[in-house]
């Protein structure tokens, strides 16, 4: 029975509480103070990261491509269409 009336003051205690308004100002303040702290990458290598992604994408398009041409062969051939 204890953590039930526990329970209840945590609540009680909680709604009792009132959350301060929101302030525009502050949290722009705040941002900026974030924003300050991020480590942006060089532009060598976001193009170094952008030419490895461009080649990876080409090179899964083209295994995806090769298994479809496979599984097109063998579908062909099951079914007498060969050429």
């Amino acid at each position: 029975m204890s953590t039930i009336v526990n329970e209840k003051e945590i609540i009680e205690e909680r709604a009792s509480t009132t959350a301060e308004p929101f302030n525009l100002m502050k949290f722009l303040r705040e941002v900026r103070v974030e924003f300050v702290k991020i480590t942006w990458p060089s532009r060598e290598q976001v193009t170094r990261e952008f030419f490895s992604v461009l080649l990876l994408v080409f090179v899964i398009a083209g295994i995806i491509f090769l298994l479809d041409k496979v599984f097109e062969f063998i579908v062909n051939f099951f079914n007498g269409r060969l050429f």
